[in-house]
């Protein structure tokens, strides 16, 4: 496998940040106030469905662009895993040699992506603690060629993808692609078995993972990695807060903290 070399006819990084409904919640709004200002000078993007009013988000987050995409990939998680692993989307940010995904219950701590964009890998994302092990038996593994496979890197929920990569694999594994797609399969777990599996997907070890982003298990990879934060976490309040709010520079909400409060424009959404 070649390392893939950096393209200089392309912009390196769009920072992509799926949203869904005509507001944010309280946790929500503080990681992604807390992020955006930790990506100053990057090119930030929210995808959202076509019939979405982002009169909140333009108000809130004004240099902040949208991409709109078919309400059915927003009106639920499969609806939302088969966008990701269409390639038209990673079509749409074709100018970017990456995009980091940047889910609003994500949080950025520090903004290494140079030096992420940097490395060889085609995907990171938080490493999976116990590992992940479905049976392959599409594709090239199909019939007797079957084979269990188990991977340890990782969550979607913040990741950083390589666009022309990441096509690239849904055309190497058609049939695995069209499984995912028809079931609304998580399209996390696609890009982790499958690039583990490909010829041309290069994915980082679970440690090395660690040092991009954490979900599971924060205190344990925290002390393999010397006391190190990562650049960032994912679903950060929902397992080990405490760990998080050391970490942070300024205190979040508390959890029972209502939203913030709506006017009215605020409240409308075009269904």
């Amino acid at each position: 496998m070649v390392p893939a070399m950096p393209n200089p006819n392309l912009l390196r990084c769009a920072v992509v940040i799926p949203i869904y409904k005509p507001d944010l919640d309280a946790m929500e709004r503080f990681s992604l106030d807390y992020s955006v200002a930790r990506l100053q000078g990057r090119d930030l993007y929210f995808i959202a469905p076509q019939g979405l009013d982002l009169s909140y988000y333009h108000r809130h987050f004004p240099t902040v662009s949208a991409v709109r995409f078919d309400d059915a990939y927003f009106a639920s998680i499969k609806g939302y895993n088969r966008l990701l692993l269409n390639p038209d989307f990673y079509q749409r940010f074709i100018a970017y040699e990456f995009m980091l995904i940047l889910q609003t219950d994500a949080i950025i701590l520090k903004d290494d992506l140079d030096w992420w964009c940097d490395q060889p890998y085609a995907y990171v994302g938080a490493p999976w603690p116990d590992g992940l092990e479905i049976l392959v038996n599409l594709d090239v593994f199909n019939g007797a060629n079957g084979k269990r496979v188990k991977t340890h890197v990782g969550n979607g929920g913040l990741s950083l993808r390589r666009n022309a990569k990441c096509m690239s694999l849904l055309a190497e594994f058609p049939q695995a692609t069209q499984m995912f797609l028809q079931t609304g399969s998580s399209e996390d777990i696609f890009f982790s078995i499958m690039g583990a599996q490909s010829m041309d997907f290069l994915i980082p070890n679970e440690r090395v993972a660690s040092r991009f982003a954490l979900e599971l298990k924060p205190e344990f990879y925290h002390a393999v990695n010397g006391g190190q934060p990562p650049m960032g976490g994912h679903a950060w309040w929902r397992y080990n807060q405490a760990f998080w709010n050391a970490l942070l520079e300024q205190t979040p909400p508390s959890l029972s903290a209502p939203s913030p409060v709506r006017d009215q424009q605020d409240a409308s959404v075009v269904h």
